[in-house]
């Protein structure tokens, strides 16, 4: 490696990795001044680098040492020629999680995936770690090595990570009539113009989710899509206008004083009045305010604040079970919270607060914790006796079918805003209701009767799986 100089990185790799250095040939860095906009575009670019560019090779990026490899960021590659669009890309971090800058952070914090690697199921993660990578860099929407914009204002980019159960923005962009505009008459759209340039209805004839998102007010576009995010991914529980929430959830967050969990959506408040009226001039662009208005303010917020009454209600009835004792194993019996003995030492009483650090201090995870963003972790780590079917129908209310609604609705989707969203989330409503007759029937009979279950688990290795809580005896009686 010694032999070739930093210019000659090509040579090589148009052998060893042919497919990255054909897309490089064909993009703006390899033919900086091919079109009238991207030569004036590196002009802008050489006078903050004081420097001319005939092109930007491998080595610009990666450095010129083959022994130690840069792995490009924007702040240590990217900015240095695209300064702008740094600058407006890490004003996200103010705005912590979730954001594209944040996106490792919501994916490694979270305790059920340490979890799921200490128990040897980490490679399961994959699906996670495909759309959570380190995205404090550019190329999760200028896909290398291309770098293309064009490409990055195409809905079918957003759509790789911005799809599937909890979060079907593409499916539901796509199924709308937005999407089936943009299916049906972008090919004669001109994607290579920038979004200043658009004229609405002339040269894009619908919208594109980078159209809606990047859009800042004013006329103006950046590459800060979490500024006028009000729901936030709908997972953070709002204030509600006219109603008390009555279960566990009346005290989320539960004195947690680490973001983003601590957050509580209040729709009236000055910064949020002021997104929504950001959200009122992006859609009316398209449509009336008039529309636009009644649309996000009635329809898409009362839909959000209804669905979490729903998700408080059986809340409440998973609450009143565990209250009397009616989940068998119970929580000193069964799988603890995940790294529930290690959580009150890493993270400390300020930061668990004076309810939940207390108890993870002395009961190590042996206590129940569910409901919205805590109990999240049961679609991806399941132990003995946990979760009990109750705990999981709450999870799939909340987490699937209220989530799934929030974006069939947020983008006029009408069989993602009812059939996948609003109809299984209150048949799931109606499931546990049913569980909480017949575990409490159960419960009646068998005091009624004089038995008295230690609420352990049957030793079946066929049924509850050669899991090391099992196979270690951790359990408690």
């Amino acid at each position: 490696m010694k032999k070739f100089k930093p210019d000659q990185c090509e040579e090589c790799h148009l052998e060893v990795t042919p497919g990255w250095t054909h897309q490089w040939e064909d993009s703006a860095h390899a033919n900086p001044r091919n079109t009238p906009y991207r030569a004036q575009k590196t002009a802008e670019i050489e006078k903050l680098l004081g420097r001319s560019i005939t092109k930007v090779g491998c080595a610009e990026c990666h450095g010129s040492s083959h022994d130690k490899l840069q792995m490009p960021i924007v702040e240590n590659s990217c900015g240095h020629c695209h300064k702008q669009q740094m600058d407006e890309f890490v004003t996200e971090k103010k705005d912590g999680r979730p954001s594209h800058f944040a996106s490792w952070q919501s994916e490694v914090v979270p305790p059920w995936y340490i979890e799921a690697y200490r128990r040897g199921d980490g490679v399961s993660q994959i699906g996670c770690d495909i759309c959570h990578p380190e995205m404090e860099r550019c190329d999760g929407c200028h896909m290398r090595h291309l770098f293309d914009a064009k490409e990055a204002r195409q809905p079918e980019t957003c759509g790789k990570c911005h799809m599937g159960y909890d979060h079907p923005d593409y499916e539901s962009y796509t199924e709308s009539a937005m999407g089936v505009t943009y299916h049906a008459t972008s090919h004669e759209w001109n994607m290579n113009i920038p979004m200043e340039q658009v004229k609405p209805g002339k040269d894009w004839r619908g919208p594109t989710c980078a159209y809606c998102h990047m859009y800042q007010g004013g006329g103006k576009f950046g590459h800060n899509v979490t500024n006028k995010g009000i729901w936030r991914m709908g997972v953070y529980k709002p204030k509600q206008r006219n109603y008390e929430y009555k279960s566990s959830l009346k005290d989320a967050p539960y004195g947690i004083n680490v973001p983003p969990l601590n957050k509580v959506i209040d729709l009236d408040s000055p910064d949020n009045k002021a997104k929504r009226q950001k959200w009122i001039e992006t859609c009316s662009k398209c449509h009336s305010p008039r529309f636009a208005t009644i649309y996000l303010s009635q329809t898409l917020d009362e839909y959000m604040l209804l669905g979490w009454q729903k998700t408080d209600a059986t809340m409440a009835v998973v609450d009143g079970l565990f209250k009397d004792n009616c989940i068998v194993p119970g929580p000193d019996n069964r799988d603890p919270f995940w790294i529930g003995d290690k959580i009150a030492g890493i993270l400390g009483p300020e930061a668990l607060g004076p309810v939940l650090y207390p108890l993870f201090n002395e009961k190590k995870g042996y206590f129940p914790l569910y409901g919205p963003i805590l109990g999240t972790g049961h679609h991806y780590v399941t132990g003995p006796g946990r979760p009990n079917n109750v705990e999981l129908l709450l999870e799939e209310q909340w987490f699937g079918a209220f989530l799934r609604g929030y974006k069939g609705t947020a983008h006029a989707q009408q069989d993602y805003s009812w059939w996948y969203g609003w109809a299984p989330m209150i048949q799931n409503q109606a499931k546990v209701q049913d569980w909480a007759v017949q575990l409490r029937r159960i419960k009646a009979l068998e005091d009624k009767a004089g038995i008295k279950s230690d609420g352990t688990l049957p030793s079946d290795k066929m049924i509850y799986g050669n899991t090391p809580l099992y196979t270690d005896g951790l359990h408690r009686k």
